[in-house]
């Protein structure tokens, strides 16, 4: 018998400090954690306690700036290696579903 690993995200942990910092999560599926007016994004790597943070390509660069300029040493008091990885864009598809394509820095 073989035995699947799954990770353990820790998203009480995250929303626990997104909420410390005044955001508020909108959703969380699979891998990824919305936050409030989507300005940015979370994305769990295969190590639980390691995120990427995505900024919307319409979040202005001083809002982009403060907000990693906070959340990267509050998550590593909790924890958490949050990492800047880029910019993402959502679009609505026809069917309702919405496409979220991600950019590196």
């Amino acid at each position: 018998m073989t035995m699947e690993t799954t990770t353990v995200r820790p998203l009480g942990t995250v929303m626990q400090l997104l909420e410390e910092l005044g955001h508020e999560v909108s959703y969380a599926y699979d891998d990824l954690v919305f936050v409030n007016h989507n300005g940015f994004l979370l994305q769990f790597e295969n190590t639980g306690s390691v995120l990427n943070l995505f900024f919307n390509q319409n979040c202005p660069k001083k809002e982009a700036d403060n907000v990693e300029q906070s959340i990267i040493p509050a998550g590593d008091k909790k924890g958490l290696s949050i990492i800047k990885k880029g910019r993402f864009n959502i679009t609505e598809q026809p069917d309702e579903n919405l496409q979220i394509e991600f950019f590196d820095n």
